[in-house]
């Protein structure tokens, strides 16, 4: 009976005569009503049913969806197995596919073996190329239980067919569809008729030879026109959809065009599948982007000429001959540059004579004094003039309206250079000289490289758009990339992609080490008084002898701080050996900062200017007067600047300025801290007096500044200037390489226009730390942190390398070097935040509370800390980094062995020196003969951050770490590093040849979740009394469910089980918080209604409260929601119950229709068992039942 005819039977009948239905199905002969735990109910009536099923004895086929079956029933390798067996290999009697069904099953058709094979027929050209895929294609269909016979002669039919009979030779898509469409005619009447009439067969490939040469001749004229792809698809299958028909002398219908669709798609797939081998052998990628040419663009004519420059460039440095008239040496060659032992550079320099050939070393001011590249020699008086006279020439010609430049640009040149913008040229230095000119010559041979260029019409070559990027405008896409992937200039990624990671990884290895040897080796971290080791260092009396010996311990690491700053170039100012640092405390900081940001953004105008009058100073103090007695400030900023004005002989705006100065700079300045002039003395109560947490916080301030200037420049020179250049070049994307670098230094976070108002930002702390608490504190997310390492280390290390990195731990020296490493630095909950309070694990929970009690600043805070601590959540993830940066080392001493021991060039070698480039280690590095103890750390590190989705700015949107926007995605940021980290692992990995990720990642992910729905279940039951009903899922829906169980996608997943699926959404795209307002909304109103309905005289007023407290108790994580049911009236129980007992019902009529009947069985019982105080009869579940609820069903779908 047809769909419509169905339901209008169905929704014809009125709720009166479905009544009359509900006791359908009782044995009223017998007197007996079947018992819902009887074997002999309607389920085991259902489940013989079952059995009938053909080709799904096996569990493995229930994973495949039903489409599939389909795509295989009709495919020449389905229609094989049948012919072999006598039966279809799947039986879909009851399958009623929509319109992507049918065109998912003719897609796959195309994919199964024997198919696949056919169609490569039909692709060769050539009479060669046809045999050997005739050949392949038997194969094919002996393997899958034909008779050789039978397939030979259905071969050589077919293809007479096609060669011959049909006469087609419009190009290889006729070939190829004709080639198909005879053998899968053929053996379609064989199964149906035990007959092959070739007449038909002939008739069918030249329909389908006309069909192929048409659709392939619309999708090659549309190609040579440059139409889009969509466009394209599109016309093939119109016309094939149009065609077909037309050639059966019949007018089209929907059909034919879902019909065509199927086809297209499938051939489409069949094309480029056929291409994968050929890519693998030639070592490309299996999908390859499409290619676009358009008209070069000024920024890509901008990077391509600075890059065939700097070719052109490297290429005369090599073989260079300086000249002078330097006796010995009036032709030479630079052999190497060194520095001698006093610090002085040196050329070290070769003559060119072919009888002596000497060398010396020369400073390279002199070098440049007498040597230059001109053809002969000169003294260096006359080369100093011919330098000056073409500096001059070359600064008339770039100053002209052909080049486009000014005096401006000149002077900033000369700044560059010689740190002074109006220094004239005869009083340069030669090396100055030198330099200048070489700049000059550069920009006029840019210049000109970039007009013949663009005179030559230069194409830019660029990939195609991906599906996603053509159908959303790329305004939408950029801000949902992380910000490595939006990092395309040479400028961005030298300082995102290079520089960034390496002083990340840097600063954790050094303030790794020095934590180290000052906390954990000092003594210091079991020491129960670390104020009086504060006071031991400050060299007060009175103090312990322990408390002195652990003092005198950190003094070592402070002055071996100070030498290592000193060779980095640092200098840090006021420094004596001995000294302690003073560090405010961070309540005091963030009190002071939150007074002065508003009041600086306020005055920005005045502050910012540099005031020489006396009469300009006078009125700044009386502005910051004036802001002290308008009560502007608290009293704690109150009591710095008064002290300050008073005790330090300052001036209002002075003391407002070095305020800023300590404060801003001990909070997030990377450049300058150390090296801050001016020592103030604030009141004693602001300092930190824990020796522990002061020597954290400097060793980590330490470690950033010093590996800044490592890596971008004392004053971030480097930095500057590759902002600077790219700003020039592209100006959008300077402005997202400025953004991450000011997230990554901290600049931002000083930044007022990127700040809330002070009052916004202790709100936003205060919910996002509520949230951390009730969500994850008071949550189940430690029990799918257990299951983290299943789908990150053991995925991409390895089952063997991660199991001996879990012994590896038990080892006091392997944990030591992870700690150097840095790899446990990250603070969980900065992690999931997205914030960077900071916040140390307590020492204990009395001292937990105690900072709950007087940190008023952050007080929430600290309940999340001290709650996630107690959950075990906190220390799950400590052992998950220590596990990856174990297994880390272990994996990168294997990747280095395999480059070693692997020849270059070859698929091992690439795979592992990729693999051991990603994580720091570069060529020069694994080179060597073993890995470096510094390279293994760093990579330790990497390793542990990427795979424990530690804070990484570029692996997020710029979105996730700006400070106005951070609250609106609290939790997401996990969701999505775990699913780019799973998307890149995959694909790194499967690009490479490695199968064994996906493998590792579905086994993990499979064996995980089996533990997350036992624990979770088992706590459930213990929080609520009440057994868990689950339904025994199946296939795809099995493996779904257990990628959103296991690991961090599964922190939250008990936060969703709670909601329908319009809240589950709600959740993906709505602060966390708007969701917990919205069920303290719908809470209080029931308690309104309770207190209106229940308060009356003959009941308690407890009555009305209790009935409340589910309306409230899942906005305080899962513990208190499950553990709230206890608590719930019997009435409420019940109905929650019966409720339940619905979803139950409607759950099972779902699997009824979709023949899952084992499962529909065992959810039957499953409930029965669990809930007996209300189990399901038979009458809930017979055909009446069924009726009933179809029909609402229908009735729903027609009136939504």
């Amino acid at each position: 009976m047809p769909q419509d005819s169905i339901f209008s039977v169905i929704t014809s009948v009125e709720e009166d005569e479905i009544s009359s239905l509900r006791t359908f199905g009782e044995d009223r002969d017998v007197g007996v009503q079947m018992s819902p735990t009887s074997p002999t109910n309607i389920f085991s009536v259902l489940t013989s049913s079952a059995e009938k099923q053909k080709a799904s004895g096996s569990e493995l086929w229930n994973y495949i969806p039903d489409f599939i079956k389909s795509g295989y029933n009709d495919s020449i390798t389905g229609m094989s197995q049948q012919l072999a067996t006598g039966e279809a290999p799947f039986d879909l009697e009851s399958y009623n596919p929509g319109v992507l069904g049918d065109i998912g099953a003719g897609v796959i058709s195309f994919f199964m073996p024997a198919d696949f094979a056919t169609f490569a027929v039909g692709g060769g050209i050539g009479g060669l190329a046809a045999k050997k895929a005739g050949k392949l294609a038997l194969r094919q269909m002996i393997r899958a239980g034909v008779k050789k016979d039978f397939a030979k002669e259905t071969l050589e039919k077919g293809m007479q067919t096609l060669a011959g009979k049909a006469g087609v030779a419009a190009g290889s898509g006729a070939v190829a569809l004709g080639n198909y469409s005879g053998i899968a005619d053929a053996m379609a009447q064989e199964i149906n008729n035990n007959d092959i009439d070739f007449g038909q067969v002939i008739e069918s490939a030249g329909k389908g030879a006309i069909l192929g040469a048409v659709t392939g001749g619309i999708g090659g004229r549309a190609a040579a026109k440059g139409t889009s792809e969509s466009v394209r698809v599109a016309q093939e299958i119109a016309a094939f959809g149009t065609l077909e028909p037309a050639l059966d002398l019949r007018l089209p219908t929907p059909q034919d065009f879902v019909h065509a669709s199927g086809m297209i798609l499938g051939i489409r797939g069949a094309n480029m599948a056929l291409k994968v081998p050929g890519r693998l052998r030639r070592g490309e990628k299996i999908i390859q982007p499409k290619i676009e040419a358009k008209e070069a663009s000024p920024e890509f004519i901008q990077e391509y000429a600075e890059s065939t420059l700097k070719q052109r460039q490297k290429g005369e440095r090599e073989g260079q001959i300086w000249t002078s008239e330097r006796k010995g040496f009036e032709k030479a060659e630079i052999v190497k540059e060194a520095e001698t032992s006093a610090g002085l550079n040196v050329f070290r320099i070769r003559s060119l004579d072919s009888k002596k050939k000497k060398t010396i070393s020369l400073g390279k001011a002199e070098f440049f004094r007498e040597f230059d590249l001109y053809k002969e020699g000169m003294s260096p008086e006359a080369l100093r003039k011919k330098r000056v006279g073409e500096v001059a020439g070359l600064s008339r010609k770039l100053t002209t309206e052909e080049y486009g430049f000014n005096n401006k640009f000149l002077a900033e040149k000369k700044q560059h250079i010689t740190g002074k913008k109006d220094k004239r040229t005869k009083d340069m230095s030669s090396l100055e000289l030198f330099k200048y000119r070489k700049s000059l010559q550069y920009e006029k041979q840019l210049i000109d490289l970039k007009k013949e260029v663009k005179a030559g019409g230069f194409m830019e070559i660029q990939p195609g758009k991906t599906l996603f990027e053509r159908l959303f405008p790329e305004k939408w896409i950029q801000p949902m990339l992380s910000a490595e992937a939006r990092l395309k200039a040479r400028e961005s990624q030298i300082l995102g992609l290079n520089l960034i990671p390496k002083a990340d990884a840097r600063a954790k290895e050094i303030t790794g080490t020095f934590v180290e040897k000052a906390i954990w080796e000092s003594g210091l971290r079991k020491y129960k008084k670390p104020e009086e080791v504060a006071d031991a260092l400050e060299g007060k009396k009175g103090v312990s002898r322990e408390a002195k010996e652990i003092a005198s311990k950190i003094k070592v690491e402070l002055d071996k701080a100070f030498k290592l700053a000193e060779k980095s170039g640092i200098d840090v100012a006021g420094y004596v050996e001995g000294y302690f640092p003073r560090m405010m405390r961070k309540d005091i900081q963030k009190i002071i900062f939150d007074d002065l940001m508003p009041f600086i953004a306020k005055n920005e105008a005045f502050l910012e200017k540099k005031i020489y009058k006396s009469k300009d100073i006078g009125m700044l103090n009386k502005i910051v007067e004036r802001a002290q007695t308008a009560g502007e400030f608290s009293k704690t900023t109150n009591r710095a600047i008064n002290k300050l004005v008073k005790e330090g002989k300052l001036s209002y705006k002075e003391a407002m300025e070095v305020l800023r100065e300590d404060v801003f700079g001990e909070m997030y300045s990377p450049f300058g801290n150390l090296e801050k002039k001016r020592k103030i003395k604030l009141p004693s109560d602001f300092y930190e007096r824990n020796a522990k947490e002061i020597v954290t916080r400097y060793f980590d301030k330490f470690g950033k500044r010093i590996a800044n200037a490592e890596a971008f420049g004392i004053k971030g020179n480097k930095a500057k200037a590759l902002l600077e250049s790219l700003r020039l070049k592209n100006p959008e994307e300077y402005k997202v390489l400025k953004e991450l670098y000011g997230n990554f230094t901290g600049l931002s976070s000083v930044d007022p226009a990127k700040q809330m108002s002070p009052t916004a930002r202790k709100l936003a702390e205060n919910v996002m730390s509520f949230e951390y608490a009730t969500k994850i504190g008071l949550g189940f997310a430690t029990i799918p942190n257990i299951t983290q390492t299943l789908i990150s280390t053991m995925v991409e290390a390895g089952i063997w390398r991660t199991t001996k990195g879990f012994v590896r731990l038990l080892d006091g020296d392997v944990r030591k070097r992870i700690r150097k490493s840095g790899a446990t630095h990250h603070n969980v909950m900065d992690i999931l935040l997205g914030t960077d309070m900071g916040i140390a694990n307590p020492r204990s929970i009395k001292d937990a509370i105690k900072k709950i009690a007087t940190e008023k600043g952050s007080r929430w805070a600290h309940v999340a800390n001290l709650l996630a601590t107690v959950s075990g959540f906190k220390g799950i993830n400590l052992a998950n980094q220590m596990l990856a940066a174990s297994t880390a080392e272990v994996y990168v001493r294997d990747l280095h062995k395999i480059a070693k021991k692997n020849k270059k060039g070859s698929s091992k070698y690439d795979w592992a020196t990729k693999n051991l480039t990603r994580l720091g280690i570069s060529e020069k590095g694994y080179n060597k003969t073993s890995l470096s103890n510094t390279n293994v750390e760093n990579a330790m590190y990497r390793f542990a951050k990427e795979s424990q989705l530690q804070k990484d700015i570029l692996k997020d949107p710029l979105a996730f770490n700006n400070p106005k926007l951070r609250p609106f995605f609290i939790f997401k940021r996990f969701g999505y590093r775990q699913a780019k980290y799973a998307k890149d692992v995959l694909k790194r990995e499967v690009r490479s040849g490695n199968v064994f990720v996906p493998l590792r990642m579905a086994a993990g992910g499979m064996l995980g979740a089996s533990f997350v729905i036992w624990a979770k279940d088992n706590l459930v039951k213990w929080l609520g009394g009440q057994d868990v009903v689950r339904e025994d899922k199946e296939g795809w829906e099995k493996f779904f469910e257990a990628a959103g169980t296991v690991g961090s996608v599964g922190f939250f997943s008990d936060i969703l089980e709670a909601e329908d699926k319009l809240s589950a959404i709600k959740f993906f795209v709505t602060p966390v918080v708007l969701s917990d307002m919205e069920k303290a909304y719908v809470g209080t109103q029931s308690l309104a209604n309770n207190i209106d309905k229940y308060l009356d005289g003959e009941m308690q007023s407890w009555d009305a409260f209790q009935r409340s407290i589910k309306g409230y108790a899942s906005i305080f994580g899962s513990f208190v929601r499950q553990g709230a049911k206890r608590l719930e009236t019997p009435g409420q129980r019940e109905k929650g119950i019966s409720g339940e007992k619905g979803r139950i019902r409607s759950k099972i009529f779902e699997l009824y229709e979709e023949k899952k009947y084992t499962q529909a069985s065992n959810l039957f019982n499953d409930w029965n068992k669990k809930r007996s105080s209300n189990p399901l009869m038979f009458e809930d579940v017979n055909f009446a039942a069924w009726y009933v609820w179809k029909a609402r069903k229908l009735k729903e779908a027609a009136n939504p």
